[in-house]
Formats: C-alpha cells, structure tokens, sequence
C-alpha cells in the first residue's frame, strides 16, 4: 500500500510541474503611428503609463529570457530580453506583417487603442 502512494505522490509532482503555465501581461495601448520609412514595417505604439510600468516590471523579471509578443494572440515578435526595458514614454515598436498598407497599419493602431484587438506579453517558460 506504501509504494502505491508514493508512486501516486510522484506521478502527481511530475503532472504538476508539467502544467506550469506562461505568465502573461496584457497591455493598453494609448495610441501610435506608423514608423517613418527609414524603419519600415513597424509601427510605434504609446501605452498608457499603467501598461508602460507593467511592460519594465515583466521584462524585469524576464532578463535573460526569449518573450512573445502577440496582438490577438498571434505572435508578432519574440525578442531576447538581454535587459529590462525601462519605459517612460518611450514608444513600443512592433512589426507589422509584410505588405499591409499604411491604412491597414492604421487600422491596427486604432483597434489596439480603442481595444479591439489586444496586445499581450507572454513569458516562454514552458522553454
């Protein structure tokens, strides 16, 4: 009876470990732009000081590590945190997908701001 409990108490650990889940942040976007064509394909976005603290507080506790960036759950970018971005202000730069026009760009923005699409940070330590 002794082993059949300790083999339970083990398989459980081991599922338990297994369903480590992703830390997320959802961010609100106060508006943005389009990035001049030096630097095309992206678009700027201004969050709002809330997101901008929550943004620096998860890169902070992500150094070191690879990060998703999604806009209504699909994955935009995934970048190296080497370290913490420290926002104050300073404008997010987000790539957009390859031949969307400038009004398809600003459509983007403008959902992102009133919130009908939704930018997200999620950790990779599943990784």
């Amino acid at each position: 009876m002794k082993a059949i409990i300790a083999t339970l108490v083990l398989s459980c650990s081991v599922s338990w470990s297994a369903l480590a889940t992703a830390e997320t942040v959802k961010l609100q976007v106060a508006g943005g732009e389009i990035a001049a064509p030096s630097s095309q394909g992206r678009i700027l976005l201004n969050l709002t000081l809330d997101s901008s603290r929550d943004l620096s507080e998860f890169t902070l506790r992500h150094v070191g590590k690879d990060i998703d960036v999604l806009i209504n759950n699909n994955v935009v970018v995934s970048p190296h945190i080497i370290d913490p971005f420290l926002f104050s202000g300073q404008q997010l730069h987000i790539p957009i997908p390859a031949g969307a026009t400038g009004a398809e760009s600003m459509e983007t923005i403008e959902k992102l701001v009133s919130g009908k699409l939704i930018l997200e940070l999620s950790s990779r330590d599943h990784q």
